[in-house]
């Protein structure tokens, strides 16, 4: 019922086309007189906007179904780009979060190191000390501990650096991948 309705105009288009070519037809049968020029000249006038205007609603169609489908097309190339995006993206998250554990792992590994006493700072005084085990001053136990901590704080601080240049480098090869990706489309 509705698509009565959308093509009315083209309906009416029709009618018109075809009255016009019959009077045209019949001015040429009947004696109309002094009426015969003006009618053929009229109908000659309402065949050529009928046709033209059937012609073209069908071309309005045709580019209408054209548009269609080439929207169609545009939307499944960009599902296809962003699939490709994502799956790309969390390959990419993937190694960024393996990176990470891989730099706690070595902190980790690092902070043992320390605690076991394996890793020191080394002695900042180039004076030798003397061999007798004579009473020394002052706490060593608390001097042990400041400088482990000292050492767990300047690891933690590179491994900061390291998680930060592994993230910058992940973003600047997914920043790369990704416009790769658009300019170039799916392979």
């Amino acid at each position: 019922m509705f698509e009565f309705f959308a093509n009315i105009f083209l309906y009416i288009a029709y009618c018109v086309l075809i009255l016009a070519i019959l009077v045209h037809v019949v001015s040429y049968m009947l004696p109309l007189g002094t009426y015969k020029f003006p009618v053929q000249i009229v109908s000659l006038i309402l065949v050529i906007l009928g046709g033209y205007y059937v012609a073209d609603h069908h071309g309005y169609e045709r580019r209408v179904a054209e548009d269609q489908a080439e929207i169609i097309r545009l939307n499944d190339e960009a599902r296809a780009k962003e699939a490709e995006l994502n799956k790309k993206l969390a390959n990419v998250n993937s190694a960024l979060r393996k990176a990470k554990d891989d730099v706690k792992a070595k902190q980790v590994s690092i902070n043992s190191r320390i605690d076991s006493g394996e890793l020191r700072l080394p002695s900042s005084c180039p004076v030798q000390a003397d061999s007798n085990p004579g009473a020394t001053g002052g706490n060593t136990t608390n001097a042990g501990q400041s400088d482990r901590q000292a050492i767990k704080n300047i690891v933690a601080i590179v491994a900061d650096g390291d998680a930060a240049i592994t993230q910058l480098n992940t973003c600047i090869n997914t920043y790369n991948q990704v416009r790769q990706t658009v300019n170039e489309g799916v392979k």
